[in-house]
């Protein structure tokens, strides 16, 4: 093969690369410009409320989620693995990462809960209905703090986790009392700032034993820790609280607050 042929060959089969990715896309372009106004109209509508974010850590149990009817919630992941054990259902469903929306697809697609997904650019994503897409913008932050968005139509960053997408979210939507429930912060192995693997003695890396695909020896916990860091100094720069409600777990950047005290009677009914 002579050298044109051979540099035809080649940009022929990089363009055959490329296409795709360039289809996505556009895809998604289009998929963000349709949430905009949705998204736009979401900024403080429930100002000064108090909401939840609900993790998917070993100490979540259908009896607390249960108790939450009356408040908003923000659920994530595979937060539905609780629905056959309770009536409650998030208020909102929050998805960030692709290969849980792809596997997942089918069943987040039937859960009823208004559904707010961060993509990026050249990645396909499969049908989602009743979603609202949010640009996730990747940027490498550690060791520094990661940035925190006040403006959810133009993105939000990410953290490494979703919690830290669903906090972005609550607070740009209002919120002024954010509590955290069943986010335990450790997992049965991690990566710690040294790129070395640890193992913890839990057993467990969520309240589903059964759902291995998440933070068992992928999580860099430093760099979460980090993520809560900086949700806390924007929050109190702001005058949000974020308190952790989280029964157990090795959370410690939010002030800790019993869950059981946030509730009385009537709130119950």
């Amino acid at each position: 093969m002579s050298e044109q042929h051979n540099f035809i060959y080649k940009t022929a089969r990089r363009a055959c690369h490329l296409i795709p990715y360039a289809l996505h896309m556009i895809k998604n372009r289009k998929l963000l410009k349709t949430s905009l106004p949705d998204i736009a109209n979401m900024r403080n509508m429930y100002t000064g409320q108090r909401c939840f974010v609900i993790g998917n850590g070993p100490s979540l149990t259908p009896q607390d989620v249960s108790r939450l009817k009356n408040d908003i919630t923000f659920g994530s992941n595979r937060i539905y693995k609780m629905f056959d054990k309770t009536d409650w259902r998030p208020t909102y469903y929050c998805a960030q990462d692709t290969e849980v929306i792809k596997q997942d697809v089918d069943v987040i697609n039937k859960i009823k809960s208004r559904k707010l997904i961060g993509i990026v650019g050249s990645v396909k994503y499969p049908k989602i209905d009743n979603a609202l897409f949010i640009k996730l913008i990747l940027k490498e932050f550690y060791p520094q703090l990661p940035l925190f968005s006040d403006n959810a139509v133009d993105g939000v960053y990410e953290g490494l986790t979703v919690t830290y997408f669903s906090l972005q979210m609550a607070i740009y939507m209002g919120f002024k009392e954010i509590y955290l429930l069943g986010v335990d912060h450790c997992f049965p192995k991690m990566i710690d700032e040294n790129g070395q693997y640890v193992e913890t003695d839990m057993k467990n890396a969520h309240f589903s034993p059964d759902d291995k695909v998440y933070g068992n020896g992928t999580i860099s916990i430093h760099k979460t820790t980090l993520a809560y860091k900086k949700a806390k100094e924007y929050a109190d720069a702001h005058g949000i609280k974020i308190y952790n409600a989280t029964r157990g777990g090795r959370l410690e950047v939010f002030e800790r607050v019993n869950f059981d005290d946030l509730f009385n009677e009537e709130s119950e009914k």
